[in-house]
């Protein structure tokens, strides 16, 4: 039992205690009183059915009336109505922070090139542990939906990226207004947020890219978007150009708005880059393009402003041909592979040794420390000290790959075991190994380790 919990009190009479007739008849009339007037004296803070009433589940029509107000306030978006779009929102003081932010986000969302903005319903919220606090708190019959807000950016969206939202409306004077995005946050329907919820936005438009920063990062705009350009030919002539090489790219100001737009709790502090992409789409019928929606570099700029350019080449065309190979990449593949041919792409280009490049493995190796086998999908936790040292591990698979059978069978061999994976996780690699460079996992594992003391191993 916890320490705000109590033992009841004994509802049995002490020792030697009888009550008389006259205090039974005394009692039996309070009873009587106190039923009357629906227990109000004994039930602090009841509204006497009327809190439960604006809490209960929705009815159809009341959630068809909703979706009509998000229609409107969607299309008083694109169509840059304000008037239209402040007139969606409730006025009361509850949703005073509600409100404030979505007119905020109007503006910040002047001048970004949008072609799609929509929600389309999943559910309606009947949880009364969500309906009853947010009927208390803005005094009136609500209803919370659970929809999806599908957005497009011109030319970088073949189709409408979609996020989850929980989006409250409140019943006012026979018409319904947006009110909040929070209230489903205990239950665990939080609302996704974009970049024009955490502030002012800028926009930069390239041959290949679209740039969305806040002022603080005005001239920093050109300087990353022309790290992105320079890396797409480099992906493109690797991977192919089957995938959407025009690409948005994200610029958050807070490691708040980083983990929002990604999606992503982890601690980001130590991250320069990371790609983000929704699952395929198998609806999509663009010829040539793989069916890979919301693709998104996301960048944190005080790291990568940190790094040398080649340092910054490495991790944009890393995160770039992660989102090139998406379409093809499979969650069962070996993390080796995945990461290791990201990292394959992202040091072409730079001309230092592989000593030099993988200083943090090299100094192991030197030292007599040889890993004895390749990098296992745990060893790519956050929390791994020796992170550094795994991904130049699995680069250096790759690269030996690579130097075996060509840049295209390199290629060739992750599409191969991407293939495979899906009907057989475990042997999509050795599988590929066998018939493409004609040896076993154990045997490619002890050239790995000898290709590791070879490139590594002199100073």
């Amino acid at each position: 039992m916890s320490s705000s919990q109590q033992q009841p009190h004994s509802q049995q009479p002490r020792p030697g205690f009888r009550p008389s007739a006259r205090l039974l008849a005394v009692l039996a009339l309070l009873l009587i009183l106190l039923a009357g007037v629906g227990w109000l004296a004994v039930r602090p803070g009841h509204r006497g059915g009327a809190a439960s009433a604006q809490a209960g589940s929705p009815r159809p029509d009341e959630v068809s009336a909703v979706l009509q107000v998000l229609d409107r306030h969607a299309a008083a978006l694109l169509h840059r109505d304000r008037a239209a779009w402040n007139a969606d929102l409730d006025t009361a003081q509850a949703a005073t922070d509600y409100r404030t932010a979505q007119q905020a986000a109007f503006e910040a969302l002047a001048g970004v090139p949008l072609t799609v903005w929509r929600y389309t319903l999943v559910a309606p919220v009947t949880d009364g542990g969500v309906l009853q606090p947010a009927a208390v708190r803005l005094a009136g019959r609500v209803v919370v939906v659970h929809v999806q807000l599908h957005y497009a950016f011109a030319r970088v969206d073949p189709l409408p990226t979609a996020k989850d939202e929980w989006l409250t409306a409140v019943s006012r004077g026979g018409g319904w207004r947006l009110a909040g995005d929070a209230d489903a946050d205990q239950s665990g329907g939080s609302s996704w947020h974009g970049p024009w919820d955490f502030g002012p936005l800028v926009t930069r438009t390239g041959p290949h890219t679209l740039v969305l920063a806040h002022p603080e990062h005005r001239a920093q705009l050109a300087t990353f978007a022309a790290v992105v350009e320079a890396a797409i030919p480099v992906v493109r002539r690797v991977w192919g150009s089957d995938w959407n090489s025009e690409v948005a790219v994200l610029i958050p100001n807070s490691a708040a708005e980083f983990q929002a737009v990604t999606g992503d709790s982890a601690d980001s502090s130590d991250l320069a880059a990371v790609a983000v992409a929704d699952s395929l789409n198998p609806d999509l019928s663009v010829p040539g393009r793989d069916a890979v929606l919301g693709a998104r570099i996301v960048l944190n700029p005080a790291n990568l402003s940190r790094l040398d350019p080649a340092g910054r080449r490495l991790v944009v065309q890393h995160e770039l041909t992660h989102i090139a190979t998406r379409a093809s990449t499979v969650d069962a593949m070996p993390d080796w592979l995945i990461e290791g041919f990201a990292d394959y792409v992202g040091n072409l280009g730079d001309q230092r040794p592989a000593a030099k490049i993988a200083a943090e493995l090299s100094t192991e190796v030197r030292a007599g420390r040889v890993p004895a086998q390749l990098p296992s999908s745990a060893d790519f936790a956050g929390g791994n000290q020796r992170l550094a040292q795994v991904y130049e591990e699995a680069w250096l698979a790759c690269r030996l790959i690579a130097d075996r059978i060509g840049q295209h069978g390199l290629v060739s061999f992750y599409r191969a075991v991407a293939a495979d994976a899906r009907q057989d996780p475990a042997g999509a690699a050795q599988a590929a190994l066998a018939a493409m460079l004609r040896t076993s996992l154990p045997a490619f594992t002890a050239s790995w380790r000898a290709y590791l003391r070879s490139e590594l191993g002199r100073a």
